[in-house]
């Protein structure tokens, strides 16, 4: 957004953390943040809100755009369908905000919250850069331990130690700022690029992925290489995690297809550095999968365009 030309009110580089162990530590910067987004939004001169994930900030300043009566279009709202269900019916009793999901499995549970919800179209598959076109395999093996620092330095030596005696490990740092602190492990390091089509480019030329959970699975299945999913979680995150999290698979492409396709490793916090045996396999019949379950309903030009649009003053000719 801020390549766009959008400028940032906040420094958006303190807000990315996972799970409540990488909270804390940032408690006070993050509600310093959350402050002056809130206090934008209370502005007259800010008219709505359009809001994107990251539940901790978004249900807050949702609530209180409700409570202005100002509109709210909330893109990819909490993952309600696996923990925390509750929170539909909370976006349920408000009549300003319209929910804009992704996935069929989301759509079901808001709409049977009562919620005002509209599917769109991904963009990982909307993107004219994107193929489901897979490419011949090299010989490199491409790691991407997290996008959030304490949570890229506790998977970075699990994936090390896995691929440990393999050529051409690459650390993928998610983020500029995160290549001083993967140098350190004495692995090449390269920076994942912005665009669609360079990130496909870099995915296909790997003969194998280790990854955090997250986004990146999904762009990992659609570039149809084989990958392993893996995290080591904070103690507190993992002990919540094990109480209030009910879902089959936590890989989000093997949530989408309802089955195990790829790989997953939770590592208890309390263990050491735990390895498993790397496992390939072609994936062509999954991508096309994948590109039709992620291709119904609007795009997101389509939903922008309709929410703007209620702020355009039409005038008589």
């Amino acid at each position: 957004m801020q390549s766009a030309g959008m400028l940032p009110l906040v420094d958006f580089e303190n807000l990315p953390v996972s799970g409540f162990g990488d909270v804390l530590p940032k408690y006070f910067k993050l509600r310093q943040s959350f402050i002056a987004l809130k206090t934008a939004l209370e502005s007259p001169e800010c008219l709505g809100l359009i809001a994107i994930d990251y539940p901790g900030f978004n249900m807050k300043l949702v609530a209180r755009a409700g409570e202005l009566r100002k509109p709210a279009l909330y893109v990819a709202p909490p993952q309600v369908w696996a923990w925390k269900r509750k929170r539909a019916k909370v976006l349920a009793k408000n009549p300003y905000v319209k929910l804009a999901v992704f996935f069929d499995f989301e759509e079901s549970v808001y709409s049977e919250a009562g919620c005002n919800v509209v599917r769109v179209q991904h963009p990982f598959c909307v993107a004219d850069s994107f193929s489901s076109a897979v490419s011949p395999a090299s010989k490199s093996i491409l790691l991407f331990p997290g996008s959030r620092k304490f949570q890229a330095l506790r998977n970075v030596p699990v994936f090390l130690k896995t691929v440990q005696g393999l050529p051409n490990v690459v650390l993928v740092a998610a983020r500029r700022e995160l290549v001083p602190v993967f140098e350190k492990f004495k692995v090449p390091v390269v920076v994942a690029p912005q665009s669609a089509a360079e990130r496909m480019a870099l995915y296909q030329s790997a003969e194998y992925a280790l990854t955090a959970p997250g986004t990146s699975t999904l762009e990992l299945a659609l570039s149809g290489v084989s990958f392993t999913v893996c995290t080591k979680p904070d103690l507190l995150t993992y002990c919540l995690g094990r109480l209030f999290i009910k879902t089959k698979f936590f890989a989000l492409p093997n949530i989408i297809l309802d089955r195990l396709v790829f790989p997953e490793h939770i590592v208890h916090p309390w263990s050491g550095v735990k390895t498993w045996s790397l496992t390939k396999g072609k994936r062509e019949n999954v991508v096309k999968e994948l590109f039709e379950k992620l291709t119904v309903g609007k795009t997101l030009d389509q939903l922008a365009l309709e929410f703007l649009g209620q702020f355009v003053e039409c005038k008589p000719q």
